[in-house]
């Protein structure tokens, strides 16, 4: 069989660990030439070597996703490169823990910067300068559950993953006539560097969350970058619009009640 991605050009922001760079090692597995942007240059360079030492083709990018001059610029790089941009996977992502009332203008600020303008600055950019001219592409970009129902104490992750989705819609809606398919992923609980954090750092929380996993564990990166490549590959084809839980069931337990509830004896 064909590799799906060969010799296509997929850029993927927030690729220096986690999901982005269990994307960005199967992307170059099927075929693709893969531009991997981080923040941090260190990780992006370490990621990209690492792929082409494993016989693909990578190159580093980095830049911060929310500075619209540097996502330019990154575009400028991979155009100058390459020509062309086929897949573009809108994975970087902030997570910020704080309450509403008391959360800091500048954290709130930082969290729809990244995970909502920086969404939107990239795929606008590619969409005009690569995709819309050349009538074909696919879009994914990385939302949460967060982006379909509130968690406690996290305003600015909530609200920006809503807007992702939003976006999301919107941009399949708007770019479906120019052959351009965009789509979202909703990873639940991940094994990624920001959940590690995140469980150090709210252990008891954490813990919380497990217990509402109906498959009853945390997904590995892979699993997120399989759905991932999935979506942006020809195999979904006529897929447009979706948002797509990937979540172990967390979400269709929506009672109220954890899943570990002692069960009534039948007789």
């Amino acid at each position: 069989m064909r590799p799906r991605f060969q010799d296509q050009v997929c850029v993927i922001t927030g690729a220096g660990s986690g999901i982005g760079l269990a994307t960005a090692r199967l992307m170059a597995s099927e075929g693709a030439i893969v531009a991997i942007n981080d923040v941090r240059a260190e990780p992006a360079e370490a990621a990209a070597a690492s792929i082409v030492a494993e016989g693909g083709r990578a190159f580093a990018i980095p830049g911060d996703v929310s500075d619209i001059e540097q996502v330019h610029a990154n575009v400028d790089e991979v155009l100058r490169r390459h020509g062309r941009i086929d897949v573009l996977v809108n994975n970087a992502g902030l997570f910020d823990l704080g309450a509403a009332e008391s959360v800091p203008i500048e954290r709130w600020r930082r969290s729809i910067g990244v995970n909502l303008d920086g969404t939107f600055y990239w795929a606008q950019t590619v969409g005009a300068r690569c995709m819309i001219p050349e009538r074909r592409g696919a879009i994914v970009n990385v939302a949460s559950p967060a982006g379909l129902a509130a968690i406690p104490d996290n305003i600015g992750y909530v609200s920006s993953k809503h807007a992702v989705v939003g976006l999301t819609k919107s941009l399949a809606v708007e770019w479906g006539r120019h052959g351009i398919r965009v789509n979202a992923l909703c990873p639940g609980v991940t094994e990624s560097e920001m959940v590690r954090e995140f469980s150090r750092a709210n252990p008891q929380m954490f813990a919380d969350r497990q217990k509402r996993i109906p498959m009853g564990r945390s997904a590995q990166p892979q699993e997120q970058a399989r759905v991932i490549a999935f979506l942006a590959s020809a195999d979904a084809a006529y897929v447009n619009g979706l948002i797509m839980n990937v979540d172990g069931g967390m979400l269709a337990l929506f009672s109220g009640y954890s899943i570990q509830v002692e069960r009534p004896v039948a007789g």
